[in-house]
């Protein structure tokens, strides 16, 4: 390798190191109407827990991710959501917090850098069900309780057993039914499972600039126990 190499190699390696010392934009670095933000709420019945998350992206969900500088800010229900970071996401906003029930709704306050505020309501929607006994040999059908499952939605059911985890797609039917085929239980033994419903509702009716934004909700209902025969 020649000397030209190494420096472009060189350059190349510290342009990384220095992109991964600092992922994230500043928001009054870029243009107001250009930032995405991504809304999430999800309640979980069996832990009685809401947990809401906002991030904030350059164009959509796929560019930079932004930090609020000292002028803008992000409120869940009246409490300021508190910056972090995981793996995945460099700068993200979380609130948390224990609720006896699932909220009649999660209201967001955005205000950018140029003082304009953005008020996103998220509902949840829920979904209740009982302990049920599903045939191995035959489609079942399982009546919930809930608003009906529009298509803009994705609903599963978890099903755990000896520390492992199964997740089933139901058909939805009308009159509130869900269709568990013969062939989704083909490979799980009989027995006693715990089991719990994951409802997620997506949306891009958002309050934002120009570029949008989304939102997503998830409801996870409490535990069951499913009988598999």
């Amino acid at each position: 390798m020649n000397f030209s190499h190494c420096k472009i190699l060189l350059f190349f390696v510290l342009a990384l190191v220095l992109g991964a010392c600092n992922p994230c934009v500043k928001s009054n670095k870029v243009e107001q109407r250009i930032i995405f933000p991504s809304y999430s709420a999800q309640y979980d019945a069996a832990a009685q827990n809401l947990t809401a998350t906002v991030t904030f992206q350059t164009d959509n969900e796929s560019g930079n991710y932004i930090k609020l500088s000292s002028d803008s800010y992000v409120y869940c229900d009246q409490e300021k959501m508190e910056q972090k970071t995981d793996k995945e996401r460099p700068c993200y906003y979380h609130a948390e917090r224990k609720a006896a029930s699932c909220p009649d709704a999660i209201h967001f306050n955005y205000n950018n850098d140029e003082g304009m505020i953005f008020n996103n309501k998220l509902i949840i929607k829920t979904i209740q069900i009982s302990d049920i006994s599903l045939d191995k040999n035959q489609d079942n059908s399982i009546k919930y309780k809930g608003l009906p499952i529009d298509e803009d939605e994705t609903l599963n059911l978890v099903l755990e057993k000896d520390g492992h985890q199964f997740e089933l797609s139901p058909d939805v039917s009308e009159n509130n039914l869900l269709i568990i085929s013969a062939s989704m239980l083909h490979e799980l033994k009989p027995g006693d499972y715990e089991g719990h419903l994951q409802r997620t509702s997506y949306s891009t009716s958002v309050k934002a600039m120009d570029r949008g934004g989304n939102a997503v909700t998830t409801y996870c209902s409490e535990k069951y126990k499913i009988t598999i025969q």
